[in-house]
Formats: C-alpha cells, structure tokens, sequence
C-alpha cells in the first residue's frame, strides 16, 4: 500500500490533508503537478512556520488542526495555476468519496496570461 504523508503547521495548527487529490505518498506528492503546486504554494505561503511532512507510520498525527486542503486549493484555481475539471474517480458505493480532476495549467509549457512562453 505504501506510506503516505500530511503536512502539518504546527504554527497555525493546520493540516494540508492531499484530501480529494490524487496523491499522498512520496512520488504522488512529487511527481503529481497538483499536489506539487499545493505544497509550494502552501510552503511559500507560509515562511518561517514550524511546517513538517508526518508519515502515517510515524505514529499519531497532531489532532485539531484544521485541514485547509479546500482552501489551499481554492488559492491556486482563482491564482490561475490550477483548474478544477471536475471529479476523476468517485466511489460507486460511497459518493462522498472521490478525486478531483485538477489539472495544472501550466503543463502545457507557457503560464497564462500576457507573459512568454518559458524555455
């Protein structure tokens, strides 16, 4: 199954979860551009807190932080660096669970807007 990982702020007592992403493990956070883009954004957002990454096997996470996932995510759509395209995966059984279809929107090469192509 493999390890997965929650970032904590122990500053703010807040959890960016990856809930609803597609991705939580040590390549998925990488190699995902969304939860990639989350991570940078919320890191940056945030200089100078306590931040670390918790392995699920590492024992009990911190309890009571708020998870801010929706919202970090929110930042990055109305930024213009992620698009919501809607659900990728939902369960049949439990609709409450599934995966966004979120897509980086600058993958294509060129960042939106009036600034040159990069490269």
């Amino acid at each position: 199954m493999g390890v997965t990982y929650r970032l904590f702020n122990h500053t703010k007592r807040e959890e960016l979860s990856f809930f609803r992403m597609w991705g939580s493990k040590l390549k998925e956070l990488a190699g995902n551009p969304a939860t990639a883009s989350a991570t940078t954004w919320y890191l940056l957002q945030n200089l100078g807190d306590q931040i670390e990454f918790i392995a699920d096997d590492w024992g009990a996470p911190p309890i009571g932080y708020e998870d801010v996932t929706d919202a970090v995510i929110r930042q990055l759509i109305d930024a213009g660096i992620l698009r919501d395209d809607g659900v990728c995966w939902q369960d049949e059984d439990e609709p409450d669970l599934f995966i966004r279809a979120l897509t980086n929107v600058w993958m294509d090469g060129a960042p939106p807007g009036d600034r040159a192509p990069l490269g």
